[in-house]
């Protein structure tokens, strides 16, 4: 029987097998294999974590869109140490008479009225620990700047929802709400079945409850309110939809809308909900006379507090005030329920 060649032997005749250590006989065929047996699972060496991709766009969760601020403007009223603000309205009172050499009955005068509303100061805090904060660095993450983000959201959402409803308990009321605005009218019960919602209603007759909205405004203000004053039409996002509904010659409400008034804008509410009686309809004169019908009035938009340091985490407090949305002029917005 020939004598088998090492490998270091049959190396010098060329065959080069690198790593091997014996050669497969029948003998030990059986502890080259245990020795090549696994012990690990099997897998690609690398952990599954290290091939992600981290995408450095994050996705923000979306809120409702604060739109008070399309409405009326914000105006700045002292100070958060304010407690409340006066506002005078005066009205020029008199009469005539037949002129006479000696007469001398009738006056003229000024009656002047004092208007208060309250401030309303609201706070929130947040706090961020060590360990955590520097748990959210090893991601990337500011979580110290992300509160502070979190915190101006949530003041902002408070701040647009007293604007338009005020605060409860208080002498502070809002867009929606205040005490002085006249009686909404009912849209009109010309839709299928005798409805008065707008999804049961044609075009023309979306349009002729507009216009009725519209007429309340010019009778409320006698003439000062007319189709070229700028108007706001507020209503919510599902009943924006039927300002699209068209004739069959392609004309919608928005486009016979836009042929009569010369400065009308469209503001999209959401605070503006539908209930069983139908969704209410706003049509408002931002302006009439050179006045601004009313103003979102605040004392401090927001106002950072300091930072706290405890035993392994920090504190800080965020502070905003309100006196809530001001109408001014209340003949200058009508309501109208049941669209």
């Amino acid at each position: 029987m020939p004598k088998k060649l090492s490998f270091d032997q049959a190396a010098q005749y060329g065959f080069i097998f690198p790593g091997a250590r014996l050669w497969v006989t029948p003998e030990n065929r059986a502890r080259i294999a245990q020795d090549a047996a696994m012990l690990t699972t099997p897998n690609t060496t690398v952990p599954a974590e290290l091939a992600a991709y981290i995408d450095p766009q994050v996705i923000e969760i979306m809120t409702a869109p604060r739109r008070a601020r399309e409405i009326f403007t914000e105006e700045k009223r002292g100070d958060w140490t304010t407690p409340y603000f006066k506002w005078r309205v005066d009205e020029m009172v008199g009469r005539t008479e037949p002129y006479s050499d000696y007469a001398n009955g009738t006056t003229s005068d000024v009656n002047s009225e004092w208007m208060t509303r309250q401030q309303y100061v609201f706070q929130t805090t947040i706090t961020y620990g060590d360990l955590e904060s520097a748990l959210s660095s090893t991601a990337k993450v500011n979580l110290a700047a992300s509160k502070q983000r979190a915190a101006a959201t949530v003041l902002d959402i408070d701040a647009n929802r007293f604007y338009l409803l005020g605060v409860a308990g208080r002498e502070i009321s809002g867009i929606l709400n205040d005490p002085n605005l006249p009686n909404a009218i009912t849209a009109a019960p010309t839709g299928t079945g005798n409805s008065t919602n707008w999804a049961d209603k044609t075009t023309v007759q979306i349009y002729n409850d507009i216009r009725a909205l519209f007429a309340e405004l010019a009778t409320n203000s006698n003439g000062l309110i007319d189709k070229d004053t700028p108007l706001k039409l507020v209503l919510s996002p599902e009943l924006e939809v039927a300002l699209g509904s068209a004739t069959d010659f392609n004309v919608s409400v928005l486009d016979m809308l836009n042929r009569y008034f010369r400065n009308l804008t469209i503001v999209s509410l959401p605070e503006l909900h539908s209930d069983t009686a139908g969704e209410t309809v706003l049509m408002v004169a931002s302006e009439v006379g050179g006045q601004r019908t009313g103003i979102l009035a605040f004392g401090e938009k927001m106002r950072a507090g300091r930072i706290v340091p405890d035993l392994s985490s920090f504190r800080q407090k965020f502070i905003s005030s309100t006196y809530g949305g001001i109408v001014r002029m209340p003949f200058a917005v009508a309501q109208m329920t049941g669209a």
